[in-house]
């Protein structure tokens, strides 16, 4: 409608109406008068005999404005919108972090007994094709003026989808525990995963593959092994604010079967605010055949308050 409008100013007489605005309709109606009032759908004219016509806009054949009128209009025409700067394509999904950091009191129970403060950081970035996912623990004790525990867990995963559930994926974990005597574990893997339920209130995911682990201890013996590993994931949302988290990680040495490791890691979070969190967690990580003076199994019970970003 607006380009009809500018159309007509353009393209209309001016000077039969000199002093007076005129409307041809298309049934051969004609209006001569003051055009006082106009917008997309219809223009009100009024004529003479002070009588006030109200005219559809789509009936309007033909217009001639007085000079006070065509400066009336354009004053009311809007300015043109200014020229987009974006280049490429708009359509891309943004990609964006979310995730959480948890700090949390610990209680620690297996080869060393002691109360610690843990840092935990989960961070994710999703596209349409790719997803990145990064881990990390980390927690001091001390008791008795001891060291009772010093540990770090790193990993970062990489997934390729090729279907809205199914993916490839690249991965590597990194261990350092000084109380188990573990100068650095790390494991390099790839394999395939499925999402089976992705979901605002549930999410069941699960990857498997085969890689490398290299690990190096503090009494200088060195092991470098091929590696299956396999991941299971978990998330239920049990009320309005609270969600169940479970993982599950499991590390199999393929050269002396024997030997494998896993990990499993629970929590209830619930939710305080928009970006305010507590967790309650415990995290259970058993070794088969330790270093020598290290228990098997080890388990830790956290609770603290988390921040979302």
């Amino acid at each position: 409608m607006l380009l009809f409008f500018i159309c007509l100013l353009l393209l209309c007489p001016q000077d039969r109406g000199a002093h007076a605005d005129e409307l041809i309709l298309s049934d051969g109606t004609v209006l001569v008068g003051t055009i006082i009032s106009w917008d997309r759908e219809q223009v009100i004219i009024r004529t003479p005999d002070d009588r006030q016509h109200r005219v559809s806009a789509k009936n309007i054949l033909h217009m001639s404005l007085t000079a006070t009128s065509i400066q009336a209009v354009s004053a009311r025409l809007p300015a043109p919108p200014p020229p987009s700067t974006s280049r490429g394509d708009d359509r891309r999904p943004e990609k964006v972090w979310k995730g959480t950091l948890d700090f949390s009191y610990a209680g620690n129970r297996g080869t060393s007994d002691s109360d610690s403060l843990v840092l935990d950081f989960k961070g994710e970035r999703k596209t349409t094709l790719y997803r990145l996912q990064l881990n990390a623990r980390y927690f001091y004790a001390v008791k008795n003026s001891e060291l009772a525990g010093n540990q770090v867990l790193a990993s970062g995963r990489l997934d390729r989808f090729f279907s809205p559930r199914s993916f490839v994926f690249g991965s590597v974990d990194f261990t350092f525990d000084e109380v188990e005597k573990i100068d650095s574990r790390i494991t390099y893997a790839g394999g395939f995963g499925y999402q089976f339920v992705s979901t605002e209130d549930r999410q069941l995911s699960i990857n498997g593959g085969g890689g490398y682990t290299l690990e190096n201890f503090s009494d200088g013996t060195r092991r470098d092994t091929a590696s299956a590993v396999f991941n299971q994931e978990y998330q239920q949302r049990l009320f309005a604010r609270s969600r169940f988290e479970q993982q599950f990680y499991y590390l199999q040495d393929l050269q002396n079967l024997p030997r494998f490791k896993f990990r499993l890691n629970l929590g209830l979070r619930t939710q305080l605010n928009s970006f305010l969190s507590m967790r309650l967690g415990i995290v259970d990580s058993f070794d088969h055949r330790p270093q020598r003076n290290v228990k098997r199994n080890n388990v830790s019970f956290t609770t603290g308050l988390g921040v979302a970003f």
